[in-house]
């Protein structure tokens, strides 16, 4: 009996585990998210800029060209074209604009704001803040060692795979005889006297016992169970373990990836600028068309939202590369650490904090990532 009890408690020590590491991959996953949606609603606000800068320039080329027209030196033409270069791009502002009232709307909602009846229209938040470059490498192969150690996901399935040995415990237990134990105190009266006052106490004590000799192999059948649920949770941590090491590869890749887009996109706006300037000087002396001017115009209008689009694709891809790799938020508990299990059942003083790694760093890279430390009784969970 006491083997079965201890096993039970084990058992349920583990699942406890399990879910607190289950809680502690959801908080990464959302972390992860609202980052993604802030960064698309700092694109979203950016692209409107370009929009509304593509506008200012063709109306002002529009009234050069109806001022041209009415000296006599370009057709009307011209004028329509320039008409019809703006009309076009109106469609594309407003669109930037409505992406970015519906992105400040998604962020509202994963941050859990309601909607306000007396904000009579106006976005429930405002973005702080720019889409950045500032290059952050890591080695491969120190990621992926960090993302095993840390990813509350592998410390789940873990967790999942030592309660599953336990229940071995307990139903290897089946085999052994079961023992329950009795212990009162007893009262009784005197049968041989009126008075009440006269009484015998003593204690009593009592003890069962049942030894399933020959259970036609239920224990048999029960451990034969537990120890298959046992192999499949193993099973699953390795295939967890080959998730996270693709997760991080795929990351990796993509930040690369990022990263060189980002370049070449800023070297395609230079050229795209000047490619604009010639073709309007151009223009001013005679030599060129208009039409010249204005395939540079939308050349460069591409060329700027490429490269706001690359901004916003390395933030988000070096968003997810840290949640992959655990170092968004860290944690200090003692379930991190298995040989201080017992430990903690008798010593209520919290460990020590890890020293913060150089790779503790955010998307910023000159701050520490935001740490979580829990006490020892795992009941509390504070944030700083």
């Amino acid at each position: 009996m006491p083997a079965r009890i201890i096993s039970n408690i084990r058992a349920a020590s583990f699942t406890r585990d399990s879910s607190y590491f289950a809680f502690r991959n959801a908080i990464d996953l959302v972390v992860a998210t609202v980052k993604q949606q802030f960064y698309l609603v700092l694109l979203d606000r950016e692209l409107i800029n370009v929009q509304e800068s593509s506008v200012n320039l063709l109306k002002s080329q529009l009234q050069d060209q109806q001022n041209r027209f009415e000296a006599g030196t370009v057709p009307r033409f011209n004028v329509l074209q320039a008409q019809v270069a703006l009309s076009n791009q109106y469609p594309l502002l407003i669109a930037a604009q409505n992406n970015f009232r519906i992105s400040v709307l998604q962020l509202a909602k994963t941050l859990g704001l309601d909607f306000d009846p007396m904000r009579a229209g106006q976005p429930p938040l405002e973005a702080v803040g720019q889409l950045e470059f500032r290059p952050r490498h890591i080695p491969l192969t120190a990621a992926i060692e960090l993302a095993k150690e840390r990813r509350p996901f592998l410390k789940q399935q873990k967790a999942l795979v030592l309660s599953n040995a336990a229940q071995v415990g307990v139903a290897r237990a089946g085999y052994f005889p079961q023992f329950s134990v009795t212990a009162g105190e007893d009262f009784r009266s005197s049968p041989i006297s009126e008075n009440i006052n006269a009484v015998r106490s003593g204690y009593v004590f009592g003890g069962t016992g049942n030894w399933a000799i020959w259970d036609w192999g239920a224990t048999y059948g029960a451990v034969r169970q537990a120890k298959s649920v046992l192999e499949q949770s193993k099973i699953t941590l390795d295939d967890a373990n080959r998730q996270v090491e693709l997760e991080v590869q795929q990351q990796d890749s993509n930040l690369r990836q990022s990263a060189e887009l980002v370049k070449a996109t800023e070297e395609s706006v230079g050229q795209a600028q000047e490619a604009l300037r010639l073709a309007s000087a151009r223009l001013s002396a005679g030599a060129g068309t208009q039409l010249e001017v204005l395939n540079s115009r939308v050349e460069v209008t591409q060329a700027e939202s490429n490269r706001i689009q690359a901004l916003y694709n390395y933030n988000v891809a070096l968003a997810e590369f840290d949640r992959v790799t655990a170092t968004e938020i860290t944690y200090s508990n003692d379930l991190d650490e298995p040989v201080t299990r017992e430990k903690t059942r008798t010593d209520a003083r919290p460990t020590p904090a890890p020293k913060p790694s150089p790779l503790e760093l955010n998307h910023a890279g000159n701050r520490p990532s935001v740490e979580v430390r829990t006490t020892t009784t795992r009941t509390t969970t504070s944030g700083k």
